[in-house]
């Protein structure tokens, strides 16, 4: 018994899971931190370093974690139950249909680099970092719950359109190299250049179903339409006539972490500009780049149609129907003969989700600032919008701290923080858009984590021997 419809359909569900099993975004509020080699990666002109060179820690130099919705939560979907199921979890699809929008999405990353470091010689920077990256994003109409909820009733007599829905992720390994130049005293301009190894990928398109019925409803038509694109290992089989029969894993670690027979590159591009004394100004375009998926690959089409004209199970002229197997797998039958999405081995591409920023800094005094921070995300053509606002601090010459307001996909109750520690040349930081989402993760819409360890070496270790200091680095606002 074969059933094509449900696999092409929940598919893309289950492989996410190979991606979530394998490593298991940036917060805005990193943006204006201040001594902070990494603010290069939200901008490539801000490097975050006046002079001399730093490293990260080897094998944990940084990790970045994120999730996010369109403002509906876990609760929403799953909670505590009431009366006689107070000791339950239950599935509220009735509060879920209520609280999410007409299109929706739930959206995470995860980076690990295990390797950073750069340096400053005069008006140049020059860095080098290697990471581990993984993308995904799951998107659905409100239609689609709706009828998961509510069945097919309230459509008898017209037509059910379940819109658009699917997900898209990716595994890639990213090399980058980073280099920023003081123009002028006014203007720094930075480009990164990332070359990329994609491990694993699954991108869908136009995957939707139409379902009708007149309004006798003794007859259901069902239209399928949807293409998956996936590079996985993953091994599909297939019987003589064509139809797939089943999956079989071919998962093997080392051979999975040493797959680079998908090749890709990507660009940030940056610069800041130091209006005058008080204002400075600064945009990125972050990840600009794509990858070419040619291993392990599998792409299926499915555009069929099937009637469902109901199922006589008794009736005066009919015996009852005693072999309920027999007649499940006749309608198997019926529905692999309409539905039978063609496979093929060819490869495909795809694109790393698109960041912009756009900033303003309006410094206080030379250790205390205001700004703001604009981003748009561009992902599968979906655009993402975010602001933050932040205060920033530097207290004596070793604590940062950034106090952040951040307005995300219509949500509202954004805290967040960031601070930073340097004591000699070690620095340890971490940074989140809001700091409250792990206390409540059932009711978080929004959470993101970046955290780090770096060794700074530059002329403030003078200080730390107790020389005295010959300048101010512009940068963290301190004395070097």
């Amino acid at each position: 018994m074969r059933y094509k419809v449900p696999f092409l359909i929940f598919l893309p569900i289950l492989i996410i899971f190979l991606f979530s099993i394998e490593l298991k975004s940036q917060p805005n509020t990193l943006y204006f931190m201040k001594g902070i080699p990494q603010t290069k990666d939200l901008n490539p002109a801000r490097p975050g370093i006046e002079e001399g060179f730093y490293f990260s820690m080897p094998g944990f130099s940084k990790l970045d974690l994120s999730v996010n919705t369109n403002n509906w939560s876990y609760s929403d979907l799953i909670h505590r139950g009431t009366g006689l199921q107070a000791d339950s979890l239950v599935l509220d699809l009735n509060k879920f249909s209520t609280a999410i929008g007409r299109s929706n999405f739930i959206n995470e990353s995860a980076g690990l680099t295990f390797l950073e470091g750069g340096f400053k010689s005069g008006k140049h920077f020059f860095g080098l970092s290697f990471s581990e990256k993984e993308i995904s994003e799951f998107f659905f109409h409100e239609n689609l719950i709706k009828l998961i909820n509510f069945g097919n009733y309230p459509y008898i007599g017209t037509s059910f359109n379940s819109n658009g829905f699917g997900i898209n992720a990716q595994h890639y390994r990213e090399l980058a190299f980073n280099y920023s130049n003081e123009i002028n005293k006014k203007t720094t301009f930075g480009i990164t250049g990332k070359i990329l190894f994609g491990m694993g990928a699954i991108h869908t398109n136009r995957m939707s179903f139409v379902v009708s019925s007149p309004p006798t409803g003794n007859y259901l038509d069902v239209t399928a339409l949807g293409k998956a694109e996936i590079s996985a290992p993953l091994q599909f089989n297939y019987d003589p006539s064509g139809d797939l029969n089943s999956v079989t894993n071919n998962f093997d670690l080392s051979n999975y972490l040493t797959n680079y027979g998908n090749p890709g590159f990507a660009m940030d591009f940056g610069i800041s500009y130091h209006a005058n004394k008080k204002l400075d100004l600064s945009a990125s375009l972050i990840d600009v780049g794509m990858i070419s998926w040619s291993s392990n690959t599998t792409q299926f089409n499915e555009n069929g149609r099937y009637r469902y004209k109901g199922v006589m199970i008794a009736g005066p002229s009919l015996p009852l129907v005693t072999d309920l197997t027999g007649l499940i797998n006749e309608i198997g039958d019926s529905l692999n003969n309409e539905f039978n999405p063609r496979h093929s081995e060819r490869g495909f591409s795809t694109f790393l989700p698109v960041k912009l920023y756009l900033g303003g800094e309006y410094s206080l005094s030379d250790k205390v600032s205001l700004a703001g921070l604009a981003r748009l995300r561009a992902f599968n053509n979906f655009l993402r919008t975010s602001f933050t606002t932040s205060a920033n601090v530097l207290i004596g010459n070793g604590i940062s701290l950034t106090g952040s307001y951040s307005i995300m996909e219509s949500t509202f109750d954004n805290l967040g923080a960031g601070v930073a520690f340097r004591g000699g040349p070690f620095q340890i930081y971490a940074a989140s858009d809001n700091i409250f989402s792990p206390f409540y993760p059932s009711q978080a819409k929004n959470m993101n984590l970046r955290l780090g360890i770096n060794f700074i070496f530059d002329n403030r270790q003078k200080e730390f021997k107790g020389k005295s200091s010959k300048g101010v680095n512009k940068e963290c606002g301190c004395p070097y």
